[in-house]
Order: structure tokens, then sequence, then C-alpha cells
């Protein structure tokens, strides 16, 4: 073999090391479990497959006039007695404050409140939240049974398709749940 093909050869084979040698190593540190990459990045718990709750005609506190509905916006649910003691009353204002941090986006996002007992306090909610859309106990059978095993207290993120993709239980800190919101509106955002 001459001097020229010994070069060559060294040349092919120096070319396919640089492209497959990187392909096969990250290949067996992938395959031995060296390295994964990390699972998810949300902060509440993904419901997959995500269940897609009923469509209810809402009301805003402050209006006699039912009109908006679960669909065509994200919404961000509550669910809880209707008579709100403080937990609820402190879990609503950091939810309306929340929403209020997203500026021009706000309005992408409905806060609802999801009565499973007792009459909604009205008084509260209109002085407080007048923005905030309520359902009364005997219109929410149908979603709170596809929420299955929800607590007081507890959110939910639902998709403008009315998919349920998102649960906060009711002890995460609202800056956890902003933060998923805020990725899921800027993403959406860029592929509307």
């Amino acid at each position: 073999m001459s001097e020229r093909q010994k070069s060559g050869r060294r040349a092919f084979l120096l070319i396919n090391f640089l492209f497959f040698g990187p392909l096969a190593l990250a290949v067996f540190i992938y395959a031995t479990g060296g390295w994964r990459p990390g699972g998810s990045t949300e902060n509440g718990e993904l419901l997959w497959p995500p269940v897609t709750i009923p469509d209810i005609t809402l009301q805003p506190a402050s209006d006699n006039n039912p009109r908006k509905h679960l669909r065509d916006v994200w919404n961000l649910l509550y669910t809880g007695p209707g008579d709100c003691d403080d937990s609820c009353k402190n879990r609503l204002i950091d939810m309306r404050q929340m929403r209020l941090t997203f500026g021009k986006d706000a309005n992408r996002l409905q806060l609802v409140f999801l009565a499973d007992s007792g009459s909604v306090d009205r008084s509260y909610i209109t002085a407080e939240h007048p923005a905030l859309l309520v359902a009364e106990p005997e219109n929410t059978g149908a979603q709170l049974a596809v929420l299955e095993e929800y607590a007081a207290g507890d959110l939910y993120l639902v998709d403008p398709q009315g998919n349920v993709i998102l649960k906060y239980p009711s002890d995460m800190p609202i800056a956890d749940v902003r933060k998923d919101i805020k990725k899921l509106l800027k993403f959406c955002l860029l592929y509307t």
C-alpha cells in the first residue's frame, strides 16, 4: 500500500470517527442511564391523559347575566365550598393578583370559582373579585365529577379547548402556578 493510500485511509477513518464517534458516545451514555434529560419543568401535576371538562355557562360575580364559557380562553379553576373561609379568600386574592401580573395577557386567562357546596358568598365576591366567574353548586356537578379527586382549594388549569391539563394542590405557592401559566401563554402566543 502506498503512502498516498495510507494517508487517504487515515483521513477517511478520521472523518468517520469525527462523525460517528460523538453519535456512538451519546447513544451509549443515554442507553446506560449515565445521563438522561430532566423530566418536566412544570410545577403542577400534569394530568395525562388530559380530561375534557364539560362546558358551563358562567357569570361574573358582579353581573347577573350568564355569558361566559370555559372555551376559547385559558381558565384557572378554584374548587371549594361556596361560603368562602379565610383560606379560600386568601387563595382568590392570590389568583386575582397573579392574573394582574400578566398585563396585556391578563385577558387570556379567566379565573373561575367552581363551588361544590353551600351558597356562594356573592357580597364578598362582588366587592373583592368582580371579574371572577362563578358557578353555583347546583350547576357544577358534571365539572367536579371530571376532576374526580379534588380537594377544597385545589386549582386546575384548563386549556382553550376545555382540557384540564395541570392540577395545583391548595398548598402550592401561587408563584409556582404563575410560572407555569406564563410559560404556556408565551408558548401559545408564538403558535397562534
